[in-house]
């Protein structure tokens, strides 16, 4: 019992003795601390035991003015964690008052996150210099990430804890972006190569098909090329049948006109003559004359009719005598109206030839006077007593156009269709009334049609008729041969 005595009031000693001890702590950081508040000066300034000399004054006083106008927060406790300083950055850094932040917990002001990690760390500064990244948590639950620097110093026999605190949320995010854009990059890479791969499988896809493209496009081009000289020898011999067609249908025209218009008038002209001379001696000298000329202009109607015959056959059959050449029209024209005067003064008819004189065509010289003298002609016999002929012609692109105008009788629409077609009743009647100007129209057609031209009518009843023509301007040829010659 006494024993158990004497072991209690040895330990009561112990923890009495570790009761001072612990006070005398307190006491000396209440006393730090309240200095702190006072002077607004770090722990390293409290005044120790012994004075301070002035140059150890000045040496704190700069000391504390590079803490305070450092960027990054900087703090000191001891080993309870108490923050016996800490400078403005830091307060600022949890928007805190300075006062309100000395003498708090420093684990007070770290978020949840870290405070197991601070535990490990502190657990180590205490032993010797630590870096970590930790969290802050400020007055308004705002949480900053901080890269934390400690290490141990000793004042007055104490030893205590310096920490610096470097805001790195700008350098987090920095990094975060740079890493979001490493790992973009990285799949845009990825989907890159992907794509390289299908496109070199496409490659070898598309150079197989242009392989076999080349092969198909050589096959193609034989077939073509068989095609083409196929082609070329059915239009050759379509171009023969039709021409043959042609000649056969041409034959057979001039064959019917020999028949029906040629031989009923010389079958009268025959009739007329027998008459004539059986009867010459008992008829009046004037019934003689009449007779004579009625035979003499059935004959040269008959002749007339030939010579459109030889010429239209000329046509198709004598191609050897086409000889175009560069020609001025206005005198071809004036050439014309000299010889068709005769007709023009019976009726009081007026040419006008309004073609500028630089105008010229390439064509035959013989079949253009037929063309003209047909045309102008043919306005004489539908025009009216005291009427107008006007030949004009303008240019339309490589073509010379010309116009042969009257103020006659017109046409209806129905001959219009037929003028240019060789039908044996249009002949006929044509024949009969005007004396072969059915033909005649046909011969101007086809001699067109040999020069590269063409022909069609502009007409209506009573109100005259407008033919027209072309024929090209010049030859494709640079020798060309400009005649003006009108007696060739």
């Amino acid at each position: 019992m006494k024993a158990n005595s004497n072991k209690f009031s040895e330990e009561n000693k112990e923890l009495k003795q570790e009761n001072e001890a612990l006070q005398q702590q307190l006491l000396d950081a209440r006393r730090t601390i309240d200095q702190i508040k006072k002077t607004g000066i770090g722990a390293s300034e409290v005044p120790d035991k012994h004075t301070a000399t002035e140059d150890e004054k000045t040496s704190d006083k700069i000391f504390h003015v590079l803490i305070e106008n450092m960027h990054e927060g900087a703090v000191t406790i001891n080993k309870e964690g108490i923050i016996l300083y800490c400078n403005s950055c830091f307060a600022d850094m949890l928007d805190q008052p300075l006062q309100k932040v000395i003498g708090g917990k420093f684990e007070n002001f770290i978020a949840e996150i870290s405070k197991e990690n601070l535990k490990t760390l502190f657990s180590k500064g205490w032993e010797g210099y630590i870096r970590d990244e930790i969290h802050l948590i400020g007055n308004k639950r705002i949480v900053m990430p901080v890269l934390l620097s400690a290490n141990t110093f000793e004042l007055d026999n104490t030893v205590l804890l310096s920490i610096i605190l470097t805001d790195v949320t700008h350098r987090n995010k920095y990094e975060a972006e740079l890493k979001y854009q490493t790992q973009q990059l990285e799949q845009k890479n990825t989907e890159l190569e992907m794509a390289n791969q299908e496109l070199a499988l496409q490659n070898e896809e598309k150079e197989k098909r242009a392989a076999e493209l080349i092969i198909a496009n050589k096959e193609i081009i034989f077939q073509s090329e068989e095609k083409i000289k196929r082609a070329a020898e059915l239009k050759s011999a379509t171009s023969d049948v039709k021409e043959l067609e042609e000649l056969v249908a041409h034959k057979e025209t001039i064959l019917a006109i020999l028949s029906h218009d040629l031989r009923s008038p010389l079958a009268g002209i025959i009739g007329m003559s027998e008459y004539l001379k059986s009867n010459f001696q008992e008829m009046e000298q004037s019934e003689i004359k009449e007779m004579l000329a009625l035979l003499e202009e059935a004959s040269k109607d008959e002749l007339n009719m030939l010579d459109y015959l030889v010429e239209w056959a000329r046509i198709k059959y004598a191609s050897e005598a086409f000889s175009p050449k560069k020609i001025t029209l206005v005198p071809y024209v004036n050439k014309v109206f000299d010889l068709l005067s005769d007709s023009t003064n019976s009726k009081s008819i007026h040419l006008k030839n309004e073609i500028d004189e630089n105008i010229t065509v390439f064509a035959d010289v013989k079949m253009l006077h037929s063309i003209l003298q047909n045309l102008i002609s043919n306005a004489i016999k539908h025009s009216l007593p005291d009427g107008e002929i006007t030949v004009s012609a303008q240019r339309k692109e490589k073509d010379i156009v010309v116009e042969v105008k009257d103020n006659g009788i017109g046409m209806s629409k129905m001959i219009q269709k037929k003028l240019f077609t060789p039908q044996m009743d249009s002949l006929s009647r044509e024949r009969d009334e005007n004396k072969g100007a059915g033909i005649g129209l046909l011969l101007v057609k086809g001699f067109l049609e040999k020069n590269g031209g063409k022909i069609w009518v502009e007409s209506s009843e009573g109100n005259g008729s407008s033919f027209y023509f072309t024929l090209p301007s010049e030859e494709t040829s640079d020798k060309t041969e400009i005649s003006t010659d009108q007696n060739e």
